[in-house]
C-alpha cells in the first residue's frame, strides 16, 4: 500500500542519496509526500560538446528527484523503480550555474505514479521539463 508515511526503513533511505546522485552532485533542499525541491552546482563533468549542461544529466538529475518523490510516498515493504521518462529541453544551461529542480505529482496510484519535474537555471527560466512514470514493486 502508497501511504506518505515514513517507517523507520523509508526514513533511513529519504535520508542519504544513493551513489549516482552524489557522484552528479545532488543536494536535496526539501522533501514531502507532494513535492520534491534539489538543486545541482553545474560543473564541466556535466558539460556536453557545446560546453553546456549535457541533457543526460539533466535527466539523471530529474531521475533523482521523482525516484525520491515516488519513494516519499511508500510505505515499508515497498519500492520503486523508474518505467518511462520523457524530457523536453528548453534553454541551455551553462557550466559554472547552479539549477533547481522541483518535483510535484502528476498522479500517485496504488501500483503507478507519475511525477513532473521542473529544472530551472540560475536566472529562474524553465530549462527542462521531464515527466516520469514510477512503479511501485513490493518487497515482499
Amino acid at each position: 500500500m502508497i501511504k506518505p508515511t515514513y517507517g523507520a526503513r523509508m526514513q533511513e533511505n529519504l535520508s542519504k542519496l544513493p551513489p549516482f546522485a552524489e557522484e552528479l552532485g545532488v543536494e536535496i533542499v526539501d522533501v514531502t509526500a507532494d513535492k520534491v525541491v534539489g538543486q545541482l552546482v553545474v560543473t564541466p563533468k556535466h558539460a556536453n560538446r557545446n560546453g553546456v549542461m549535457h541533457g543526460g544529466a539533466i535527466m539523471g538529475f530529474a531521475d533523482v528527484l521523482g525516484g525520491l518523490a515516488a519513494a516519499a510516498n511508500l510505505d515499508s515493504g515497498y519500492s520503486t523503480v523508474t518505467v518511462e521518462s520523457k524530457t523536453n529541453f528548453i534553454r541551455a544551461v551553462q557550466i559554472g550555474s547552479v539549477v533547481k529542480g522541483v518535483c510535484e505529482p502528476i498522479n500517485i496510484g496504488k501500483k503507478i505514479m507519475i511525477w513532473q519535474t521542473k529544472i530551472f537555471r540560475e536566472d529562474n527560466a524553465l530549462a527542462a521539463v521531464i515527466t516520469q512514470t514510477q512503479m511501485t514493486i513490493s518487497w515482499n
